[in-house]
This record gives C-alpha cells, sequence and structure tokens, in this order.
C-alpha cells in the first residue's frame, strides 16, 4: 500500500513538472518572434535593406530584350504612373526598380511576349535642395551617398552669416525638419537643406 501511495506521489509531481516546462516554452518563442521595426524614417529609403522608392522627378530607362518599341526613358510625373504597351498602367513612384521588374515581367508573360527580360534603371536622380545661408542656395542633382558636408560644398559653402551648428534637413515629402544634423549625415533625393543664420 505504501509503495503504491509512493508510486502515485511520484507520477503526480512529474504531471506537475511537465505541464509547468511545456507553458514556459510559448513564451520564449513569442520574443524570439518579435518583429524587427525599421528605424530609418524617411519616405525614400528602407533602413533594412537600403532600397530606394522612386518619386515623381526621379528619371529611369525601361528596357525590354528584343522589344525596342517597349524600350523607354522617361522622367516619373506627379501621377507616378505609365501606360505601358500591352499591359496598361503601370505604378512607378513608391516602388523600387525591382518591383517595377517583376511586375511588367509578369504582366508581358501573360501572353504577350515569350520569356521577357526587363531591366529598370536609374537614370537621373530628383533634385535635393539647399537653403538658407549657402552660396548658392538652389536645386541641385543628387548624388548616392550624399552628405549634409557635401551638399553644402555643391552650393558654394557657407554665408558669413552662417549659423554651421544649425543645420536642419526637410525630408522629402514630409513636413516635420529634422533639427541640428552633423555634417556626417545623409542627404536624400528630394530634401530639403537648410543652413539658419547665426545671431552674433
Amino acid at each position: 500500500m505504501k509503495l503504491l501511495l509512493l508510486a502515485c506521489c511520484v507520477l503526480i509531481s512529474s504531471i506537475s513538472f511537465a505541464e509547468t516546462d511545456t507553458t514556459a516554452a510559448p513564451e520564449k518563442e513569442v520574443q524570439s518572434a518579435a518583429p524587427v521595426v525599421s528605424t530609418s524614417g524617411h519616405p525614400s529609403i528602407d533602413n533594412e535593406t537600403r532600397k530606394y522608392f522612386l518619386r515623381p522627378g526621379d528619371m529611369i530607362r525601361i528596357w525590354v530584350y528584343g522589344e525596342e518599341e517597349m524600350s523607354m526613358s522617361l522622367k516619373i510625373s506627379k501621377r507616378g504612373v505609365i501606360n505601358f504597351p500591352f499591359i496598361g498602367l503601370v505604378q512607378l513612384s513608391g516602388q523600387t526598380t525591382d518591383a517595377i521588374e517583376q511586375d511588367i515581367e509578369t504582366r508581358l508573360k501573360d501572353g504577350f511576349v515569350l520569356s521577357p527580360m526587363v531591366s529598370v534603371t536609374m537614370e537621373e536622380f530628383r533634385k535635393f535642395y539647399l537653403l538658407g545661408e549657402v552660396e548658392n542656395p538652389n536645386g541641385y542633382e543628387y548624388e548616392p551617398q550624399l552628405t549634409v558636408e557635401q551638399a553644402i560644398a555643391m552650393a558654394g559653402g557657407f554665408t558669413d552669416r552662417a549659423d554651421e551648428s544649425d543645420i536642419n534637413i526637410r525630408p522629402s515629402g514630409q513636413k516635420e525638419m529634422i533639427k541640428n544634423v552633423e555634417m556626417t549625415d545623409p542627404v536624400y533625393p528630394g530634401d530639403v537643406v537648410i543652413v539658419e543664420k547665426s545671431f552674433f
């Protein structure tokens, strides 16, 4: 009888331990599955992939191998779409060049072109703008990996009245400004860089 009671106690303890262990496991899975959030905040750049999203004013080249009438260079309009031969409207603004390639290829395969090969490349980025206390405030053609320092140099440098520690950027398409940026911070197409005036 004592042996039977002892066996029952051991069995109950092992079942309780097993239940506790299985309820702890899902918590670890939930924590490891937490989504990774991009911290970029810039509408033109994906912070994780560094892919560039096209906007009106960018110029691209669409090339379809062996199909001259479908190959073209164009500047993206404010509408952000084009009427492409055979397949109709293609969304450009807000897309990457890779996404546009895949879209056109997929739709051309649907009875129009056998095994289409499509290439979409950047020809010219839209301008960025420099305002305030620089020698030549204006819009300038964007160059990849541009920094604030390089952008100011393109505008002829600071004026004598410039506050070199008070430089702000209004990202493309946004109302809020990034305050007091560093000279090494990036500038992107469509951005407005503003150099404030010194009061001393």
